[in-house]
């Protein structure tokens, strides 16, 4: 995935010609060193261009956009009531309603340090394993920056699974919430078992930017409902 970033980018606007050759050269840094096993210096390279989570100085992608938002690239910042799901969380009734006694919420940094090993590897031989045996939806939310749907396109036909030529050749469809609405609420191309979802006007946190089509999404996969 990490070597389609800069076509992708390029494509929709956030980078210009030159930016793209930047992009590319530390895309292609990143795989060099993923080739060489060096799974930090992977991260390290990824983290400096678009994640900024562990990096002291604003990501590359932060310093060409002037955004810090990369969830959605309509939304330059992250939404103001997107911090409210922390304070929820921390309410007395809401922490005695979900059994977690002392434990504090954390926003997950301390997890993402101890994993800086493993974030850069191929999860392709679990996901083959599971795409062959069980039910898998992988859905992208259309606006998405930092796992973008062209990249998931990219990333799916290299899954070694038993139907990935049925995969490469399947048409894809469009689907509706309701069978009258005007608006598309997104793709779908499905293969046996195996649904690739992409939903239209959603981002990274899809169940924010579109509660509807999501819960829509999900009922249908695990009710096993026509699209």
């Amino acid at each position: 995935m990490l070597g389609g970033y800069a076509e992708f980018m390029y494509q929709t606007g956030i980078v210009d010609e030159k930016q793209k050759e930047f992009v590319k050269q530390q895309t292609d840094l990143g795989v060099m060193y993923i080739q060489q096993k060096k799974w930090v210096k992977a991260f390290e390279v990824f983290d400096l261009l678009l994640n900024g989570d562990l990096s002291q100085y604003p990501s590359f992608y932060q310093n060409v956009t002037g955004c810090t938002n990369y969830f959605n690239f309509l939304q330059c910042q992250e939404p103001k009531d997107q911090e409210l799901f922390g304070k929820f969380l921390s309410l007395p009734e809401v922490r005695k309603s979900i059994h977690v006694g002392n434990l504090i919420f954390h926003d997950g940094s301390e997890v993402e340090k101890h994993l800086l090993e493993d974030v850069m590897k191929t999860i392709k031989p679990w996901l083959t394993i599971l795409m062959d045996n069980y039910r898998v939806l992988l859905y992208s939310g259309q606006l998405d920056v930092i796992v973008a749907a062209p990249l998931t396109e990219r990333f799916l036909p290299t899954v070694p699974w038993s139907k990935v030529e049925e995969y490469k050749k399947a048409d894809r469809f469009y689907w509706k919430v309701n069978s009258e609405d005007t608006e598309v609420a997104g793709y779908v191309r499905q293969v046996g078992s195996f649904y690739q979802v992409i939903v239209r006007g959603g981002g990274h946190i899809l169940p924010y930017d579109q509660p509807e089509r999501t819960f829509d999404m999900l009922n249908k996969f695990i009710s096993e409902a026509s699209w």
